[in-house]
């Protein structure tokens, strides 16, 4: 009894410090910014580390996820290349790369296939993850397409899905439901958030089944990251301009001095076509996003 008291006190001891003592005034910050005036909004939140969050919001509401799904791609993809991470994906990708009506490819014009095929062919499996992650510089067709080249090299937006899910049950609730850029009608990749923290909480901590310590370094390091006051901040974002809107903020702040890394997933979609301008409608879904983030990230000392 005794040892789990201690157990729970060491746990406790181990979480992010909230600059306030509790959530009470957190939570009033971000209730305030989500009831200013403007379109209706679908908020989905979880911030704190990965073994106990500080604070959720509409966690498992499932929302657009537009480009952060590619952390959860990632995953799948270099695990599949683990101990090949620096040799070309294949000639299946190339495959995928030469044929126009491959739907990996059909969001593309003419032009910019071409420029795709340029920039991927022959590719390593580093590369195309650190372009589609934005790591690494590319046009926005190459940075799409090197994650359709992915999704294709899973088997397709099903196969994906599925491989992803089985991963982890805590991955549960994300859907690669359609190639990048493809109509969104049919089907869309979406996540709830507590999904996509579970996904970046996996590399933060390098605990990820069937994977390696190598290949999940490796997974952290193509992401977008920098140096931050609370850590190396990795990073993760995306939005939409089509319907719904959203603009979906994720990451992770990796501690020193053996402080367990902070996870965050901000989200914000409209709950139907905009009243205004599209851009004004996405200017407010950025600065809305940005805003929370930035509460959470001040909460933590």
């Amino acid at each position: 009894m005794m040892r789990a008291a201690a157990a729970i006190f060491v746990a406790l001891a181990l979480l992010p410090a909230i600059a306030r003592g509790d959530t009470a005034e957190l939570d009033k910050q971000i209730q305030a910014m989500l009831a200013e005036p403007g379109d209706p909004v679908q908020t989905g939140l979880w911030f704190g580390p990965a073994s106990a969050p500080i604070y959720q919001l509409a966690a498992d509401r499932t929302i657009p996820a537009a480009s952060v799904v590619k952390t959860a791609i990632l995953i799948e993809l270099f695990a599949v290349h683990a101990g090949h991470l620096d040799d070309p994906l294949g000639a299946a990708a190339d495959a995928v790369l030469g044929d126009d009506k491959h739907p990996a490819m059909t969001p593309f014009s003419a032009a910019q296939r071409g420029e795709i095929r340029g920039a991927l062919r022959g590719a390593t499996v580093r590369t195309v993850g650190a372009i589609m992650m934005g790591s690494q510089k590319a046009s926005n067709a190459v940075y799409n397409a090197a994650a359709n080249l992915a999704i294709a090299a899973l088997g397709g937006p099903a196969d994906a899905t599925a491989k992803i899910r089985a991963r982890d049950a805590a991955f549960a609730g994300i859907v690669v439901g359609r190639y990048m850029l493809a109509a969104r009608t049919a089907s869309d990749n979406a996540a709830t958030p507590a999904s996509l923290a579970a996904v970046l909480a996996a590399i933060a901590t390098g605990k990820l089944a069937g994977v390696d310590p190598a290949t999940i370094a490796a997974m952290a390091d193509v992401m977008m990251h920098g140096k931050d006051a609370l850590g190396v901040h990795h990073h993760k974002e995306g939005n939409l301009d089509s319907d719904p809107m959203v603009c979906i903020k994720t990451g992770y702040y990796a501690r020193a001095d053996g402080q367990p890394p902070v996870v965050y997933v901000v989200g914000a979609a409209l709950s139907a076509k905009p009243g205004t301008s599209r851009d004004a409608a996405h200017r407010r879904l950025d600065k809305l996003t940005d805003a929370v983030h930035a509460a959470l990230r001040s909460a933590v000392r």
